[in-house]
């Protein structure tokens, strides 16, 4: 008979769960761990997991959308950004596209994968994934408009379908050299960027902090300022867990 936790072990097995879960995502996606292997990697048995989780499906879903959730971060961080809105977009798509393509999980995922993944769980699972993004996906837009981030008639669906360009960019990235890698980034960051935000205080029309133009160092940090507080927000969410 499985064994019984109180609040505080569940929550901490949970946490093991879904770290043991995102290193299996990296290792090469859904197959590379068993229930069993998941388990013994939280320190519990292979009964007790399903104290947690229906299926392994489960289990890999709810890592992805604290994946999500830490990429979201950068695009709900960038209206605080100083600069035009050219310019925090652009730092914006350049923080995510790091992040994505230095992540394991996310390079290691495909669009079979998600798609085995959805088909392995129940409609109504897939569903609630759907709409709590889309969601997310809204309340962002919603304050980059009112930043001024947006460009005309520019709104929630064009801003989710970059972000999950970007998303499911990072698979074909990781099979490019670093010099044919970063010039894709660079190009499709900027025209990220154009798209949604437009040409208004495009590179070099821009001022940074000090009254002088903004250049690519600027963005770059700007770019490691969002990437620094979506590694923030991750921890934080784990410790409140």
């Amino acid at each position: 008979m499985p064994t019984a936790f109180d609040d505080r072990e569940r929550a901490a097995i949970r946490e093991r769960l879904l770290a043991a879960a995102v290193d299996a995502l990296g290792r090469g996606g859904l197959g590379a761990a068993s229930v069993a292997e998941l388990a013994a990697a939280a320190s519990i048995a292979k009964g007790s997991f399903y104290l947690f989780y229906d299926s392994k499906e489960e289990l890999f879903m709810d890592a992805l959308e604290g994946i999500e959730r830490d990429y979201r971060a950068i695009f709900e961080a960038a209206p605080a950004l100083p600069g035009t809105a050219f310019e925090r977009v652009h730092a914006a798509f350049q923080a995510a596209f790091a992040k994505v393509t230095s992540d394991p999980a996310v390079t290691s995922m495909d669009g079979r994968t998600l798609e085995r993944l959805t088909r392995a769980l129940p409609p109504e699972r897939v569903a609630r994934h759907v709409e709590a993004d889309a969601a997310a996906m809204a309340t962002i837009a919603a304050a980059w408009s009112a930043a001024g981030l947006l460009g005309p008639g520019v709104g929630a669906a064009e801003l989710a379908g970059a972000g999950y360009a970007v998303f499911l960019m990072a698979t074909g990235l990781r099979n490019l050299p670093e010099g044919p890698r970063a010039a894709t980034v660079a190009v499709v960051a900027l025209g990220l960027a154009l798209a949604l935000a437009g040409t208004e205080g495009a590179i070099g029309e821009g001022s940074d902090e000090r009254g002088g133009r903004r250049d690519s160092d600027t963005l770059r940090r700007d770019s490691d300022t969002l990437r620094r507080y979506s590694d923030t927000r991750r921890h934080e969410e784990r410790r409140t867990r």
